[in-house]
């Protein structure tokens, strides 16, 4: 993976975690190319009831510092290579509210097209 598909991914988990910090659901189709978990009311139920389980308000924004220690031990961001043509997977831990732990990972995967830019796949936001 080149630092322009970095960057590139880097802005999708921006745009997702805008999205969400914002309760707009609805909006996640339009941050990537593609929805494997395309219910966005099924989304929109699954992470409010996370939120509200942990007495939450709102998920942040793209770097929050996380409030999980040792701090040193923890990776709030990863990047995963995988399988043909430098696909790669990307993994983020969702925090809340100035940055405590959610307990959520929003999973995504990137393709490369041959022109440059990236295939985005939104695969999930899993318990972790």
């Amino acid at each position: 993976m080149n630092e322009q598909h970095r960057e590139q991914a880097i802005q999708v988990v921006k745009n997702i975690l805008h999205v969400l910090h914002e309760k707009c659901y609805e909006d996640l189709p339009q941050c990537v190319d593609e929805m494997e978990w395309s219910d966005t009311a099924e989304i929109r139920e699954c992470i409010q009831g996370t939120l509200e389980l942990n007495d939450l308000e709102a998920f942040d924004e793209y770097d929050v510092p996380s409030r999980f220690h040792p701090q040193y031990e923890y990776h709030q961001l990863d990047f995963y290579e995988r399988g043909p043509r430098d696909s790669f997977e990307v993994d983020y831990d969702l925090t809340a509210d100035g940055g405590e732990p959610a307990d959520l990972c929003l999973q995504l995967g990137f393709v490369p097209r041959e022109d440059g830019t990236l295939k985005s796949v939104f695969r999930t936001i899993d318990p972790r």
